[in-house]
């Protein structure tokens, strides 16, 4: 079909009640815009980049068991536990399992301005 031939119109059933009609050709149909608002809470923060892996990583400060505290970018998979997250370490670019309680500072990241490996920061011990 020549690409200045107007597409025929689209006519789908959603939900059983509702029509909808699309006259436009398939090329002019825009997406919406990735939202930038970011969740507050660290679950929020990993469950979305959870359901929308393909857009979203997350960049957290971590502290392994020997007290030593890195920033890692994780591609969170699933919750392993209550207290615990499986994710795709970028830094690794191994799957690892992240205790939550070692776990802070939470950002998502767009996942189209990572590149693996990322490197993993080493961060000043706390003093407890």
């Amino acid at each position: 079909m020549p690409r200045d031939e107007a597409l025929p119109a689209v006519t789908t059933k959603i939900m059983s009640t509702t029509t909808l009609t699309l006259d436009a050709p398939l090329a002019s149909i825009s997406l919406p815009a990735r939202s930038t608002r970011q969740p507050k809470s660290p679950l929020q923060i990993l469950r979305t980049a959870m359901l929308d892996s393909d857009a979203w990583v997350v960049e957290m400060d971590y502290r392994d068991s020997k007290g030593k505290r890195t920033r890692r970018t994780i591609s969170p998979i699933r919750f392993a536990a209550a207290d615990r997250v499986l994710g795709l370490c970028l830094c690794r670019e191994e799957p690892r399992q992240f205790h939550l309680s070692r776990c802070e500072n939470f950002r998502l990241i767009p996942a189209d301005e990572v590149i693996m490996p990322v490197e993993m920061v080493d961060l000043p011990t706390s003093q407890a």
